[in-house]
């Protein structure tokens, strides 16, 4: 316990004070420095660790719904759709809606069983040329001009049950790591209505470019980080290099089974040289060492795969498969 002043001492202390012989100011410890340092930012709402890091093995989930939507896209618009993965990046979900102009459609999709919402944002030329394909038109046949303008009720509507499918893609997509249940909850087409997230939300922003015929545009995905964050695991374990090899073969072997392939029914085939083939007339007969009514050639891709029979069924030209071929090449 500390010695405690008495009267006196108290007395003396007072007088020094009073008198300047007793110092009453501290000299600081560290004098003043005008140089600069750098300060870092830190956001206490922002997870760092989320910022731009790359989700391992997401970019084949993303691979196999841009391959799932042309099939479902060439389906319902009865013409070849195309559909390349481009980019995945990472942005805020502010600069995001601001980066878009204010004729695109969005698209707001439930990720259940994912935590908050995700988007499709929709280039407003594709958007006007599935309408125009679905309402009759020839966009399949010549470049589509998107109108100075954003979309009407009536073909929002109808672009409803499109972007529907694209959510069924999606789930398909996710089915060997997370069993989704995305669903379309409602398309708008003015930004300020789209707020799923805070603006200073991370998003991963996948870019999608979509070719109609001749016409081309963009689709966007974008799902917040933070809903994909407990599926980042799964992806490395079902997907990744820790995987077992059989996944591995069922993952490439499902995709295979629903890649498209070409196949043509062969009747026959003759040899020529170039002089004869320039020396062809309308009204020429080419004979064919084959009976009318002989079996023809199944190829697939360009192999002979099955033998047979030309025929018809209700009214239209069809092939009833008869054999197989061994032949290989």
């Amino acid at each position: 316990m500390e010695r405690l002043l008495s009267k006196d001492e108290i007395a003396e202390l007072l007088s020094a004070v009073k008198d300047g012989s007793l110092a009453t100011e501290l000299e600081p410890e560290d004098t003043y420095s005008e140089e600069q340092h750098v300060v870092s930012g830190f956001s206490l709402v922002q997870n760092k660790a989320q910022s731009g890091v790359r989700l391992v093995n997401f970019d084949l989930l993303l691979d196999a719904f841009g391959r799932n939507m042309s099939f479902s896209l060439s389906s319902r618009l009865q013409c070849a759709v195309t559909v390349v993965r481009e980019t995945i990046g990472s942005m805020e979900y502010g600069a995001l809606i601001n980066e878009c102009s204010q004729n695109h459609l969005y698209g707001i999709i439930s990720l259940d069983p994912l935590k908050k919402n995700g988007l499709f944002i929709i280039d407003p030329k594709i958007a006007f040329a599935q309408v125009e394909i679905m309402l009759g038109g020839t966009a399949s046949e010549q470049e589509v001009v998107a109108p100075e303008r954003k979309m009407s009720a009536i073909e929002i509507n109808i672009l409803k049950s499109v972007i529907g499918e694209n959510c069924n893609d999606l789930n398909k997509a996710f089915v060997n790591v997370e069993p989704l249940a995305a669903d379309l909850m409602r398309v708008e087409g003015n930004p300020r209505l789209v707020t799923i997230v805070p603006n200073d939300t991370e998003m991963m922003v996948a870019s999608f470019t979509v070719k109609i015929g001749v016409t081309s545009g963009t689709i966007r995905l974008a799902i917040p980080y933070q809903s994909l964050e407990p599926i980042r695991e799964k992806l490395k374990s079902e997907l990744g290099a820790a995987a077992p090899a059989g996944q591995w073969v069922g993952f490439f072997t499902r995709e295979i089974e629903q890649m498209e392939v070409v196949v043509q029914a062969q009747l026959a085939h003759i040899e020529l040289n170039v002089r004869d083939i320039i020396d062809l007339r309308v009204g020429d007969i080419l004979p064919l060492e084959c009976q009318p009514d002989s079996a023809v050639r199944l190829l697939v891709e360009g192999s002979p795969k099955f033998t047979g029979m030309v025929g018809l069924r209700d009214g239209n030209k069809a092939l009833r498969i008869v054999g197989r071929l061994n032949q290989r090449r």
